[in-house]
């Protein structure tokens, strides 16, 4: 077996990401003995233990962690690869895969999607909804090409091709007393009800440590991973919550409620990114994608 072949790397990248060979064996439908032989080869061949094995499953060694980044780069130049050659096939036809927050889905649609439609019908979309740590994750396991995320934690692992600078806005009834000013404090915000998106989103931790900086109590009155329901919650009535602007543009456009700048400084250094993962050599439809939604998106719009 040459340990370094495109398949072992791919089953070896799912065993890593699992820590499971039975689970990994059940997602690539292959026997789980054989991706475990395919392991133990590799190893005495390198000389090294590539993983850990523990009663809880299996962990990368420091030299697992390097195999991983060379499967990962493996990966990402095939698809180059592919990529390139696709250009000169009459279909030309490319798949890209986006991950992304809930809140950016109307801005993506009809602002980024409508225009690529038209410019380039050849591309194809795997759009998935993440929040902001698993959205990460996606695009450092290469899961997906491209990530759209609000105040994400800036790693090594990722790179952002364009940030943009979005404060964290107040979302109000439209007929709340708030809703006649210009600007709210969180403490004002605080003395309603809210609902928020669950602690996975960057939006809850942003709010979170504002308010413990203030020494104030944060009570969630409904808490969620739909930025739907936020709008529905907020629209019906019911309370108040917290998005960027262009999350709840076209809702305040119609009067459903009103966005609102608060007056807190750490909510509103807060940026848009769109990233992709760390020194990969991007393939020329990705980069095409992600020139345009940085350009389309009002998400990218300071």
């Amino acid at each position: 077996m040459d340990v370094f072949d495109a398949r072992f790397l791919r089953e070896f990248l799912v065993v890593a990401q699992d820590g499971s060979i039975r689970r990994a064996a059940e997602r690539l439908n292959v026997v789980p003995s054989a991706i475990s032989r395919k392991i133990i080869e590799a190893e005495a061949r390198l000389g090294v233990a590539l993983f850990e094995r523990t009663s809880k499953g299996m962990t990368l060694t420091e030299a697992g962690e390097l195999m991983r980044e060379h499967a990962r780069h493996v990966s990402d130049e095939q698809t180059y690869l592919l990529d390139q050659i696709g250009h000169f096939s009459e279909s030309g036809s490319h798949t890209v895969r986006i991950a992304t927050g809930e809140g950016f889905t109307s801005d993506l649609m009809e602002n980024g999607l409508l225009e690529l439609t038209r410019a380039a019908p050849h591309l194809r979309f795997i759009i998935e909804h993440a929040g902001t740590e698993e959205l990460q994750r996606r695009v450092v396991e290469g899961e997906v090409d491209i990530g759209i995320a609000y105040n994400p934690v800036i790693t090594e692992a990722t790179r952002s091709l364009v940030q943009s600078r979005q404060p964290l806005c107040a979302i109000v009834p439209f007929h709340s007393p708030l809703a006649r000013r210009e600007s709210v404090t969180l403490a004002d915000m605080l003395k309603h009800p809210v609902a928020m998106l669950n602690t996975g989103y960057g939006i809850r931790q942003l709010v979170g440590q504002a308010a413990a900086g203030q020494g104030l109590a944060l009570r969630v009155h409904v808490e969620t991973s739909s930025i739907a329901l936020l709008l529905r919650y907020v629209g019906a009535g019911v309370g108040g919550s917290f998005l960027p602007r262009f999350s709840a543009m076209n809702q305040a456009e119609r009067g459903d409620l009103a966005v609102l700048n608060i007056d807190e400084t750490s909510l509103q250094d807060v940026s848009t990114h769109l990233m992709v993962r760390a020194r990969r050599r991007l393939p020329k439809s990705v980069e095409y994608v992600a020139t345009c939604l940085a350009e389309k998106m009002i998400a990218f719009r300071s």
